[in-house]
């Protein structure tokens, strides 16, 4: 078991990536390459930090099968991109929904571990 201060600081971490991900996109959709690339080094700094054998194939499920479903539900006419590159769908997107796979993963991760530790009881409890 992970001591608490460390399981808080996991968690505000993911925060943090969350929001500059949000923010980046936010601020910057118009330009394609620029967030593309500031969404490839969030995602390589995340799974240099983040690494282990569920943090990659989150990245490539989530980002894999989020972009189909965005390609798909473009092409039906759900939504539009202001700025698409491919299939309807920007270029920074399948890196950036990757990345929050990645990202959310983690952070239930560290929710479920905080809970745990909060109410170890509860959790065995469910368990059996």
């Amino acid at each position: 078991m992970k001591h608490p201060k460390r399981l808080w600081y996991e968690f505000f971490v993911t925060i943090a990536a969350f929001a500059l991900l949000v923010v980046a996109v936010s601020l910057l959709w118009r330009n394609n390459l620029l967030l593309s690339l500031i969404m490839l080094a969030e995602g390589g700094v995340a799974l240099r930090f983040w690494h282990d054998r569920y943090d990659l194939s989150f990245v490539l499920v989530i980002g894999g099968m989020g972009s189909l479903a965005e390609a798909a539900f473009v092409r039906s006419g759900a939504w539009h991109y202001a700025n698409p590159s491919f299939l309807g769908v920007p270029l920074w997107f399948p890196i950036a929904f990757g990345t929050a796979g990645l990202i959310g993963g983690r952070l239930a991760r560290a929710l479920a571990a905080i809970w745990e530790e909060v109410s170890p009881s509860r959790a065995t409890d469910s368990e059996s």
